[in-house]
């Protein structure tokens, strides 16, 4: 308990059997709870329980579990994917040098289509699986400051903003 004092709790996302809790936290890593029992902490540091693996920073801001099992990580520094269930094994990090907009992570989400979605504080990037593509204002986005992603049953992506909601569908923005 003494734990999460020092380092809370920034996001969870359960497993699609929902019988694991990934928890990000402030400062260590993410923590996995399988069957209401802390079972590792991955993370950067010396504070990861099975050592560090290929996690950006152990700052993590959002996460985000796709269909296909694949867990997604937003960070500070980078966003991590995890593959398969061996916690060593099975990460790959993401940077603006592999077409992020920005480092800082803020929310992640997948579309109908299994594109991946990235908000941070200088825009959208979006992942299709081997590339990013990104948009900002200048693509039409009400904001460059995207706090969370949502889609619908009809595959609009709905991006939030401190500036208000914009809508992506046939590759159009619509701001509200």
């Amino acid at each position: 308990e003494r734990m999460f004092v020092e380092y809370p709790i920034t996001s969870m996302a359960t497993n699609l059997k929902g019988d694991t809790l990934y928890a990000g936290t402030e400062g260590i890593g993410i923590m996995r709870v399988y069957r209401d029992e802390v079972d590792g902490i991955s993370g950067a540091s010396v504070y990861a329980q099975w050592g560090p693996i290929d996690l950006p920073c152990d700052y993590i801001l959002s996460i985000y579990i796709a269909p296909d099992g694949t867990k997604w990580f937003g960070t500070e520094e980078g966003v991590a994917r995890h593959t398969g269930n061996n916690t060593l094994d099975g990460w790959t990090a993401f940077f603006i040098d592999d077409g992020l907009v920005d480092n800082f992570v803020q929310t992640i989400y997948g579309d109908k289509i299994v594109k991946i979605w990235f908000g941070t504080p200088a825009g959208l990037s979006v992942f299709d699986g081997s590339s990013c593509i990104s948009y900002t204002t200048d693509n039409g986005l009400i904001s460059n400051n995207i706090l969370s992603l949502a889609t619908d049953k009809n595959g609009v992506v709905w991006i939030g903003t401190d500036g208000g909601i914009s809508s992506y569908k046939n590759e159009k923005f619509i701001s509200y």
